[in-house]
């Protein structure tokens, strides 16, 4: 009896063996096939578009387990060309890819801010200098302005875990301070404070044009955001001309996208230069698509060269990049950049979208100056080298007491 009992016993353990043993040798290849096509496809993709698609190899089998976002940094890893570029954007999920500092579009305050020690030196506290507001935005509708400077959001003091807080989310309390300057400018000072509530975070809207002014009755002064719109951009730059300018100054500091042809068009428009412009070199496999982009001195609205001015910062790249490499080689009148070395975007992304509800950005090209170099990955270095930051009053964007526009005035 107590042998049929400890059968009886084991019989349930053997039973569930058994089905483990038989589930074990069953073939789930289908389950790894649907949880992997979609990185499988964007290595397919990569391989054919990317401009150091032969580095693309085969991952070890889990990593195709990764998210898009996170899967294309596995591949462009493998190139040695320390791309930075390249990205992927999953098409349901809204997401901005080229934030300017803590600034984004999708979901924002509608500014930008840098952190920094007290500029007065009587404390060791911490605040978050304004050095955008964006129009129409939470930040410009509670009364922010460029040189606030943010001690404290909802009673907590500033720090970078801190100003994380202004990126977005609810509404929150800003504590707000103003800088005064000495007459003799040696020294600076508090001259009031503020408790200001800002509204909850949204999608914001930055215009291509974000400032067009003539300074002086010779001197047009243009701050674009982005080099895509050409209609806008055109505009902007013929309203200008009716001015009879001879100087014109470019603002890119805030410029980080755009479009190959739009960037031949504004400099169709401002350089009274025939012949190529820009080259692109794309991967061996997508050569055809090579290409040389001429510029016409006819389709120029001046009948001379002007004398032209950039501003950069470490936000410029890309488009406002090729613009300015384009024409340092180009035009015979003068280029002159003044502010920061620029981020060294010296590719061209292309969009290729997939069956999986992603987009991946890959870089395709080189972007070449009319002599094919493209040797500005470290960033383009101004002429004149000024850090805004350094000083103690920012003002507005194209006002003539900017440090960067004031050194242009006296330096033309």
């Amino acid at each position: 009896m107590n042998i049929y009992k400890h059968i009886n016993t084991l019989h349930p353990i053997l039973l569930f063996a058994l089905c483990l043993f038989l589930a074990c040798g069953k073939d789930r290849t289908y389950e790894y096939e649907e949880k992997t096509v979609r990185c499988h496809q964007m290595q397919n993709l990569m391989t054919e578009w990317y401009l150091w698609g032969d580095s693309i190899k085969d991952l070890d089998w889990q990593q195709y387990f990764a998210k898009p976002t996170d899967f294309i940094s596995k591949l462009t890893a493998q190139s040695k060309a320390n791309d930075k570029w390249s990205y992927c954007l999953i098409d349901t999920v809204e997401s901005d890819p080229l934030p300017c500092g803590y600034f984004n579009h999708v979901n924002s305050y509608g500014l930008d801010v840098v952190l920094m020690s007290d500029p007065t030196g009587e404390t060791t506290k911490q605040y978050a200098r304004v050095v955008t507001v964006y129009a129409n935005s939470p930040a410009e509708r509670c009364g922010l302005q460029r040189n606030d400077f943010i001690s404290q959001i909802d009673n907590n003091k500033m720090a970078p875990t801190v100003i994380k807080n202004l990126v977005n989310g609810r509404s929150r309390t800003l504590y707000v301070s103003h800088l005064g300057i000495s007459a003799d400018e040696q020294s600076f000072y508090w001259t009031d404070h503020d408790t200001v509530t800002i509204e909850k975070s949204e999608r914001v809207a930055v215009p291509t044009v974000m400032v067009s002014r003539m300074l002086y009755d010779d001197i047009g002064y243009l701050m674009l955001t982005d080099l895509s719109h050409t209609d806008e951009i055109t505009a902007a730059i013929r309203s200008l001309m009716t001015n009879n300018m001879y100087d014109l100054i470019i603002d890119l500091r805030l410029c980080n996208s755009g479009t190959i042809e739009c960037v031949c068009e504004v400099a169709n428009l401002i350089c009274a230069t025939d012949g190529p412009f820009l080259r692109t070199f794309w991967n061996t496999a997508k050569s055809a698509n090579n290409q040389t982009y001429s510029i016409s001195s006819q389709l120029s609205t001046f009948t001379s060269q002007l004398s032209l001015y950039f501003i950069t910062s470490g936000y410029t790249q890309g488009a406002a990049e090729w613009l300015i490499h384009g024409l340092k080689a180009m035009s015979t009148g003068s280029v002159v950049v003044v502010g920061k070395t620029t981020a060294g975007q010296n590719v061209m992304l292309k969009a290729i979208p997939s069956d999986y509800y992603y987009t991946i950005y890959p870089v395709v090209a080189y972007v070449g100056d009319r002599d094919g170099d493209y040797d500005y990955a470290k960033g383009i270095d101004p002429d004149e080298s000024i850090n805004e930051l350094e000083y103690a009053v920012l003002y507005p964007y194209g006002d003539i007491r900017e440090s960067i526009i004031n050194y242009i005035l006296l330096n033309r």
